[in-house]
């Protein structure tokens, strides 16, 4: 299940962040050059990660904490780093923050690690 997910978010990241150095999108979502550079980034450790279950659990869990604070800093600022923050790129995070989060804690390999076995 993270796998799945990790990966097509991977492959998503991508192509927005390859998208957004062409096409800016100003009026919904502002994709600067920093906003662009962090998608790629993101996009290509997903790839990176979803090698297992387990790596990619972690990384939903990560990246779901990360987009989680970056939906709430976009909250009280417009501007932080060359990211732009508008409404709809702080919806946007808050849910994928909330879907990553999901997908991290609900994979088989989550729960299984919490578990050890005895013989």
């Amino acid at each position: 299940m993270a796998q799945k997910f990790v990966k097509t978010l991977g492959i998503i990241f991508i192509i927005l962040g390859i998208v957004g150095f062409f096409l800016p999108m100003e009026g919904i979502f502002h994709l600067t050059t920093m906003h662009n550079i962090v998608h790629l980034a993101s996009g290509i450790v997903a790839l990176l990660m979803c090698g297992t279950e387990s790596k990619a659990a972690m990384y939903a869990k990560v990246f779901g904490f990360v987009y989680l604070l970056v939906a709430i800093v976009g909250l009280f600022t417009h501007d932080l780093l060359g990211i732009i923050f508008l409404m709809a790129d702080n919806i946007l995070h808050f849910i994928i923050a909330f879907a990553s989060i999901y997908v991290g804690f609900a994979s088989p390999a989550s729960k299984s690690a919490g578990h050890s076995v005895s013989q």
